[in-house]
């Protein structure tokens, strides 16, 4: 939560970019002058060059090559502005569609229950420069058998909104104190782990893991199953098809501290393999969270454009 769903130090200074801003009025006019110039096309072609009696078949092939240029050019303006994102941001399956996703915001496996507003899909959506350094650091780490799982990345600024309003809704369920074990969701948000400005909005952090390819990862959550909280082993807690790193993704716990020393020597190793990857490409770990890295300059404005599905 905290790097992810939750605060993150300085989140707050982000200066906030709306898709009302970027895309209501400045995008659409852009919109309306593209498809203007086929939609002119298409009209001079259908009503086609002044025929003579001599070339009556010529004049038929150049008008209907012209309708068809047209017809062309509208797709693929259509399709462009129906995949656009704003500012620098890409689908990391467009930088690498290997590494593993698991958009948790998205679904219903998450601390809050629900999708969280703004995850309209559960797409990794990062900066180009982020997807293109996370593109090395699978490179790497597939020489070692291993994958990044990318638990959350850009995260739209209603989100973070979502998760206060969440955190103040006078109700704790079972399921929610799993990733809460010793700490009540009220004092989320006055201890620092929820805030209404998080970096993830600027698409330059994430939260991810490690899978070990040559593990059996075919554990799936139930949601209709009673598991144990976010701190006990790895087979008690709700699987998540990765290495065991001592504690479940969204650990609201001091076992969920990167360097925390109630973890097992082994799960100390993948935290610092991890790490050690990460830190080639000049990403940067969040101590509270063994799960969550930054790119440093990367980020910038925090934006709150919706997660909309990928077309292919």
């Amino acid at each position: 939560m905290a790097g992810g769903a939750r605060a993150n130090a300085g989140a707050g200074s982000y200066p906030l970019r709306s898709l009302v801003h970027r895309h209501s009025g400045m995008a659409r006019k852009r919109q309306t002058r593209n498809l203007e110039i086929p939609g002119s096309m298409l009209q001079a072609a259908l009503r086609g060059p002044v025929a003579s009696p001599r070339n009556d078949r010529e004049v038929w092939m150049r008008s209907a090559k012209s309708i068809l240029i047209a017809l062309l050019a509208i797709a693929s303006i259509s399709s462009a502005h129906a995949q656009s994102l704003p500012g620098g941001f890409v689908y990391l399956r467009d930088i690498d569609p290997g590494i593993i996703q698991d958009i948790r915001y998205a679904t219903s496996n998450n601390f809050v229950g629900r999708p969280l507003a703004g995850y309209g899909a559960g797409e990794c959506v990062v900066k180009r420069e982020v997807g293109l350094r996370l593109k090395a650091v699978q490179q790497d780490l597939a020489a070692q058998n291993l994958s990044l799982k990318m638990f959350d990345c850009y995260r739209p600024a209603r989100a973070s909104l979502d998760m206060v309003a969440w955190s103040q809704n006078g109700r704790e369920t079972a399921a929610e104190r799993r990733y809460n074990p010793r700490i009540a969701k009220t004092e989320l948000f006055r201890l620092g782990y929820i805030a209404s400005r998080s970096q993830h909005s600027t698409g330059a952090a994430l939260d991810l893991t490690l899978v070990d390819l040559k593990a059996d990862n075919s554990g799936k959550y139930d949601p209709s199953k009673t598991y144990a909280d976010c701190t006990a082993s790895v087979e008690a807690r709700p699987p998540e098809g990765s290495v065991d790193m001592g504690t479940g993704y969204d650990c609201t716990d001091t076992k969920g501290h990167t360097a925390a020393p109630s973890i097992t020597p082994d799960q100390r190793a993948w935290r610092k393999r991890l790490m050690a990857a990460m830190a080639k490409q000049g990403f940067v770990n969040y101590s509270k969270e063994w799960w969550h890295f930054s790119l440093p300059g990367a980020g910038g404005a925090a934006y709150d454009f919706p997660i909309q599905p990928r077309r292919n």
